[in-house]
């Protein structure tokens, strides 16, 4: 019968081993950066939203980005002064509050308003994103100066081999005016022998 009650006793302190927390920074300075860490919980991802300072129930200041891992990298972008408090949910609707604290005065303004938070996680997954783009644009652009040179390559090719056939023309045609050229030279020496001929045969008669 001691079952039931060791059963209890152990769910009991499995779920405050479990139990959502968020830690209260130590202090937020205007439009500097700040560490916001969590423990515990039973899925993620984690919902931070800034509350009103000690008011639970009061509508968010402003939500940060999900969260699937702590810490957070939060921008302080509430104005100084402002008294705030954390809220941070997570994946099976567990809450958790930090304790209020006052937003401190920085060198800059700047920043206000913007509404800048990041998971370690999320900032690891937008540089792979970066990555492979850089990656891509640089092969994408080795296969086009690859394509360019082998069009080059193609084009000389086809120039030479015009070349060559504009060459090769032009003796064939040389060598056919040569020919003709011989031809008609060779035809002539016989007709002039022929005629000389017919006059040595004419000039033997008058004799």
């Amino acid at each position: 019968m001691m079952f039931p009650t060791k059963f209890a006793v152990l769910s009991t302190f499995v779920a405050a081993v479990n139990a959502l927390t968020i830690n209260t920074p130590a202090s937020l300075i205007e439009c500097q950066p700040a560490s916001i860490t969590f423990s515990g919980g039973s899925a993620s991802p984690y919902y931070l939203s800034i509350l009103p300072g000690g008011q639970p129930s009061a509508a968010a200041l402003e939500n940060l980005p999900n969260a699937d891992t702590s810490p957070v990298t939060w921008t302080v972008d509430i104005a100084s002064g402002t008294n705030i408090t954390i809220k941070i949910t997570d994946g099976s609707g567990n809450i958790a509050y930090s304790s209020a604290v006052v937003v401190q005065a920085g060198s800059s303004t700047s920043c206000l308003g913007t509404n800048s938070g990041s998971s370690s996680a999320s900032a690891s997954s937008d540089s792979s994103a970066t990555s492979a783009a850089a990656s891509s644009g640089s092969t994408a652009s080795a296969a086009s100066g690859s394509g360019s040179a082998t069009s080059a390559a193609g084009s000389a090719a086809s120039a030479a081999k015009s070349s060559g056939t504009a060459a090769a023309s032009a003796a064939a045609s040389s060598a056919s005016s040569a020919a003709s050229s011989a031809l008609l030279t060779k035809q002539n020496a016989g007709a002039a022998a022929i005629i000389l001929g017919f006059v040595a045969s004419a000039m033997a008669v008058i004799v």
